[in-house]
């Protein structure tokens, strides 16, 4: 993986600094299988199949709030299901959620194991043939594809691609081929197909650890923060890569860098910007730092969040002279690690009560959990007094 927890990093939400991303990814694959979550969950298509596999679904991406939200949304069935099974529900340390994090993060953004027969024909469908050899077939005049045989992760991919487009444009300009789009899992067939032909399957290419912070330095040294921003708008009408635009997967990082590489040339071209290169560590270090950055959700509002504290009920139980904790005296320590944490090992006990009283299970929509969050780390002031039903 590009991705471990003890190396992912992000800017600090509202302020500038980096902390890491709390957790391992290797101990968190651990977690698991120790709580028992593989049992009725899949990832990457191995594991139980009475619940989503969680590498997979939802198709888009998810930041650690909203990995809360589906948490806390999804909590009930799966409390009901262990019931069922006669099974308790396993307890969390705050350090095993955020292991759990890292990994379901860190493995969300890997590609399904592609089609290796569909990649070969995306060979002839895209046109690859007519400028790439592959196992003797195709016109001479660039690399024989399976130099990259041995790579093991898309981001070898990547970096090839980058470095590689502009001789390749000039190259199809001059024989009148059209540039070739990639769109799902054509990268991830492609790449299956290719590995197939390595002439010696035992040697591979691996990647060292990528580090998110030098990622960031080379954000800038290399001219991307010219056209591009992390968080926030876009610079002179080019693509913001914050946390919702840049694809969930490495795969789909790839396609949409080559599908839009002709026209951020053209862009570097008119601005007199050199295109920069990348060695293989460089581009798993920027590409760290640009998936580490999305883990964390954009600020907060706490007078929205306040309105969710009281819209889903949460100030009937939550306030004083009620019978939950009070929440105001979390001020400043809720994340989401925290949260989810606290939510797993009471939730069963919460569901219980409200049940009891006839209380819906409330539900989150996408961005009230960050704006909850930033609502109760301000101390939760606008509720003093128990709050009614929802």
């Amino acid at each position: 993986m590009v991705l471990s927890g003890t190396w992912l990093a992000a800017q600090t939400v509202g302020r500038e600094g980096f902390f890491m991303i709390p957790g391992d990814a290797k101990a968190g694959m651990k977690t698991f299988f120790d709580k028992g979550c593989i049992r009725c969950h899949a990832v990457m298509g191995e594991g139980g199949n009475t619940a989503p596999d969680l590498a997979r679904a939802p198709a888009g991406h998810l930041t650690a709030a909203e990995l809360v939200a589906a948490m806390w949304n999804h909590a009930p069935q799966m409390w009901e299901r262990m019931q069922q099974e006669k099974a308790d529900p396993p307890v969390f340390a705050a350090s095993e959620m955020a292991n759990l994090f890292a990994f379901l993060y860190s493995v969300r953004s890997m590609d399904e194991p592609g089609n290796a027969e569909r990649g070969r024909q995306l060979l002839y469908e895209k046109r690859c043939l007519e400028c790439h050899t592959v196992a003797g077939q195709g016109v001479t005049g660039a690399p024989d594809l399976r130099r990259w045989a041995s790579y093991r992760n898309p981001v070898s991919w990547i970096q090839a691609m980058w470095n590689h487009a502009p001789a390749m444009q000039v190259l199809m300009e001059a024989r009148g081929l059209p540039w070739p789009e990639f769109r799902g899992t054509d990268v991830g067939d492609l790449i299956a197909y290719i590995r197939t032909l390595a002439p010696n399957p035992r040697r591979h290419v691996y990647l060292q650890p990528s580090n998110p912070e030098v990622g960031r330095s080379l954000f800038r040294a290399k001219g991307c923060a010219t056209c591009h921003r992390v968080r926030g708008g876009a610079v002179r009408g080019e693509l913001s890569l914050g946390t919702r635009s840049l694809p969930r997967t490495l795969g789909q990082l790839a396609a949409s860098m080559w599908n839009h590489s002709p026209t951020m040339w053209a862009s570097m071209q008119a601005q007199e910007i050199p295109r920069p290169q990348f060695s293989n560590k460089e581009m798993a270090d920027l590409i760290s730092y640009l998936f580490a950055e999305r883990y964390f959700e954009v600020d907060g509002s706490p007078v929205r969040g306040g309105r969710v504290f009281e819209v889903k009920g949460c100030s009937y139980c939550h306030v004083p002279g009620s019978q939950g904790p009070i929440l105001a005296a979390w001020a400043g320590r809720v994340s989401p690690i925290a949260l989810a944490t606290a939510m797993w090992n009471h939730g069963p006990v919460m569901l219980e009560r409200m049940r009891e009283q006839q209380m819906p299970w409330p539900m989150f929509r996408p961005g009230e959990m960050v704006d909850l969050m930033e609502f109760l780390n301000r101390g939760a002031r606008a509720v003093s007094a128990k709050g009614s039903r929802p």
